[in-house]
């Protein structure tokens, strides 16, 4: 998509990072196209501000103190978000900290198949073997189960919802011990 890849080009200039990740990454590998792209970057959401201001990109700092930033180019709408850690969670919410570590805030998502992200030129990063889970159709939180339910306890229905795509999806014995105990 040319303004995933303009928008790609104007944080590089400016000396950022900035990936595709989640389910559009997971998409992309079980090649179907996907219906939106969320972007992650290591520029701060003041940062970001000053990549729309030196390139005349419209911004809409929406979610600005989770570091989400909505970028309108060629009439699309690209969510980046500045790459965080979960410092305190409520088992819904979360107060975050800001971080330029890709592997750190990959660690705190869901399953392993939304935890991956792909460089502009494709390279794709997989910290917890989603791609291995996504061949196998195995559906696996990242890391520890339990307490990734217990930061945030809808993760119990994206678990299922993303069941509900993969006809015959192996469900891991650890996610399904965790989701039973929460």
């Amino acid at each position: 998509m040319k303004a995933v890849a303009e928008l790609a080009d104007c944080f590089e200039q400016s000396g950022f990072q900035i990936r595709i990740v989640g389910g559009a990454v997971r998409d992309m590998l079980l090649g179907v196209a996907p219906k939106d792209i969320d972007m992650c970057t290591d520029a701060t959401p003041d940062e970001m501000k000053e990549i729309a201001k030196r390139f005349h990109l419209s911004i809409n700092p929406l979610g600005e103190a989770h570091g989400t930033m909505l970028f309108n180019v060629f009439k699309w709408t690209i969510e980046v978000t500045t790459l965080r850690i979960d410092v305190e969670t409520d088992g819904r919410h979360a107060e975050v900290e800001f971080t330029r570590d890709f592997e750190a805030d990959a660690a705190r998502r869901d399953l392993t198949i939304n935890a991956m992200s792909m460089s502009m030129d494709f390279q794709v990063f997989d910290f917890f073997d989603g791609i291995s889970d996504l061949g196998n159709k195995r559906l696996r939180f990242v890391g520890n189960a339990d307490e990734r339910i217990k930061e945030d306890f809808l993760r119990i229905l994206r678990f299922f919802r993303m069941a509900d795509k993969f006809d015959d999806a192996f469900w891991d014995n650890e996610a399904l011990d965790a989701i039973t105990e929460n």
